[in-house]
């Protein structure tokens, strides 16, 4: 090794004097240039010469030296940073110099730390054309081999031991962190991706298999920082090779592609900070009119794609649910910093629904897009569950209701459709407003949505089935020995009105506008089994509560029907010879055998409703808690 110095020094001991710039001894910082730009012709074979001394040496020695030793091409880099970089160094000199040590072998150059250091020197002060040149010899170097030699492990092997030697450990760290930058200065520079077959492009192929993740926090903020300064935000936006290729080191290093049975300690704080400057970036791009609307709804849905598939290195069971709101919440800022349309297409596809429905309620300021994501959170947990006897309590553990808002949060529910979101308000309701006023007010609230909400088609119809089981619970409750004459009064309104909006939902065709109330409205937009539960729990109301004055509140020995509860049980009856209702005879069956049975009487309502979900929904999940 000292041979090498040695013989290196003497080299450009030698050259000094013809290629290199001098100081000048008058204690300035001005330079004596080795030649005129007129002179090059014959500047070039000195040039040439130190070259061809340099790849002799190197030829010489490469099989000498330790793996990892700083051998002849290092040497070289380093008197060209040293002695070729300062900011006023000629053109027609740099010129000279690049395209002479082009031609030496840098592939088999080594670099560690103190030659990065060098480049971090040359892309802040120096002239372009040597970021440039420092930057093409980087890129021909075997970065997988050096940072796996680093890491003491084999190029193709997918995990990195923990390393024993502190000052190793932090020597690879540091590279780590070297090499990343390296890749965010030059994956700009289409000068060097124009390149045939360019070294850079191959590079950031390459770079995907290294442990991104082990970069520090403190680090990749930095990273991060550099990427908001010098590159536009529609980087996210770019189908590039190079633009997509450095996204993914970036997310590797925050942990979206995480490695088995390896997380780094700081990861969830790297993934939100990858969140926040994808929300940034984001949010620069809409406020400049600068993405579409359907772009931005799916850059937002492949962020909350990304943190559903984040694995966070917490390992209890809240530390990781808090740590996904975290992350959800980051990503849901951008919905209050731009006019994104709608919440239901952001909806996360995976496990972590809860969190997000946690962040949605914690972070978003717009009580629509709320709603929205709430519902469809919901319908996702739902939808996704593995345990086909997922039940409601995780829901209502995680969903909260803000408080300064309830009220818009209520109307923007009842209007957006958002019905499993107003079901869980009832039951967290029902849990914490426990006295008999209260069950009152919550009756009144549900029969005020139904006056007032229509679904939108079969998948939302059977939400409502939650609504009318609780209110049916409720009402039964109200209705014991003790209860008074005017609690009474009013929970056989409240049912009549149920009736009566049962009915209405029931019917074909839409009873709005003109041609509605004449019955050439629309068809309703709701199935042909909605209607079957619709019209068989609206007979069996009629039949327990004939009037505002009369319940059937215990079995008797049969039925008295009146006039009206005849015509409707009659009408009921004649559905499976409608040719579109046959093939639901054997439910329509059933449920008149349930209502015509003198046995049951109002209470029993509740067991009416779950035969018609075990019947007709039995795939519908959502209903699991009332049958």
């Amino acid at each position: 090794m000292k041979a090498l110095q040695d013989l290196h020094s003497k080299i450009v001991k030698l050259c000094k004097p013809w290629i290199f710039p001098l100081d000048i001894d008058d204690g300035s910082n001005l330079k004596c240039y080795p030649w005129l730009e007129t002179d090059a012709s014959t500047a070039g074979p000195m040039v040439a010469i130190y070259a061809e001394l340099t790849d002799q040496l190197h030829h010489k020695f490469k099989d000498r030296l330790l793996p990892g030793q700083r051998g002849a091409l290092w040497l070289c880099m380093m008197q060209y940073c040293e002695s070729c970089t300062s900011p006023r160094t000629p053109e027609h000199l740099l010129y000279l110099y690049h395209t002479h040590l082009r031609s030496l072998p840098w592939r088999h150059l080594h670099p560690d730390t103190q030659l990065m250091e060098q480049l971090f020197n040359v892309e802040r002060g120096s002239p372009r054309s040597c970021f440039l040149f420092l930057g093409e010899v980087l890129c021909e170097v075997n970065w997988v081999s050096i940072a796996s030699n680093h890491l003491q492990t084999p190029p193709t092997n997918t995990t990195y031991p923990t390393l024993p030697d502190t000052d190793t450990q932090k020597e690879s760290h540091t590279m780590l962190v070297y090499l990343l930058y390296m890749l965010v200065f030059l994956a700009k520079e289409e000068q060097l991706l124009s390149q045939p077959d360019s070294p850079l492009l191959s590079l950031l192929v390459q770079s995907t298999s290294l442990p991104w993740h082990q970069l520090d926090l403190s680090s990749y903020q930095g990273i991060l920082g550099y990427l908001s300064t010098h590159y536009p935000p529609s980087l996210l936006l770019s189908a590039d090779s190079a633009p997509q290729l450095l996204l993914k080191l970036i997310r590797s290093a925050a942990g979206f592609h995480p490695r088995l049975n390896e997380a780094h300690q700081e990861e969830t704080l790297k993934a939100g900070a990858y969140v926040c400057w994808c929300v940034q970036s984001l949010v620069t791009l809409e406020q400049g009119g600068n993405i579409t609307l359907s772009s931005l709804e799916a850059q937002l849905e492949t962020l909350l794609d990304s943190v559903v598939t984040f694995s966070p290195p917490e390992t209890g069971l809240e530390q990781r649910h808090m740590a996904f709101c975290s992350l959800f919440g980051n990503a849901l800022v951008l919905l209050n910093e731009v006019g994104v349309s709608s919440g239901e297409a952001l909806a996360a596809h995976g496990l972590p629904i809860l969190p997000l429905l946690t962040a949605c309620s914690r972070c978003l300021a717009s009580v629509r897009h709320m709603t929205r994501i709430m519902e469809a959170c919901i319908t996702a947990y739902f939808n996704h569950a593995e345990d086909e006897s997922v039940g409601w309590s995780p829901v209502l553990a995680s969903l909260q209701v803000p408080e300064l808002t309830v009220e818009d949060f209520l109307s923007e529910s009842q209007s957006g459709g958002s019905f499993l979101t107003l079901y869980a308000f009832i039951l967290q309701r029902v849990v914490t407003k426990t006295t008999t006023a209260d069950d009152r007010r919550t009756l009144a609230l549900i029969n005020t949505w139904t006056d007032e909400v229509f679904p939108s088609g079969p998948g939302d119809e059977a939400k409502l089935f939650l609504w009318w089981h609780k209110a049916l619970v409720l009402s039964a409750e109200q209705l014991q020995p003790q209860a008074g004459q005017t609690e009474v009064s009013g929970v056989v309104k409240n049912l009549l009105k149920l009736q009566t909006r049962l009915l209405q939902l029931g019917e074909e065709r839409l009873n709005l506008g003109l041609l509605g109330a004449i019955g050439l409205g629309k068809r309703s937009p709701v199935s042909n089994r909605f209607r079957v539960v619709v019209r068989s729990l609206a007979v069996f109301l009629s039949i327990q509560v004939p009037s505002e004055t009369e319940l059937r509140l215990q079995p008797t020995g049969d039925l008295q029907l009146s006039v009206k509860a005849q015509q409707m049980l009659g009408m009921l009856e004649a559905m499976p010879s409608n040719k579109q209702y046959s093939e639901l005879e054997d439910s329509v069956n059933k449920a008149i055998q349930f209502i015509r049975y003198p046995g049951h009487c109002l209470k029993d309502a509740p067991r009416l409703l779950a035969l018609l979900a075990n019947l007709l929904y039995p795939d519908v999940r959502y209903l699991n808690i009332i049958r």
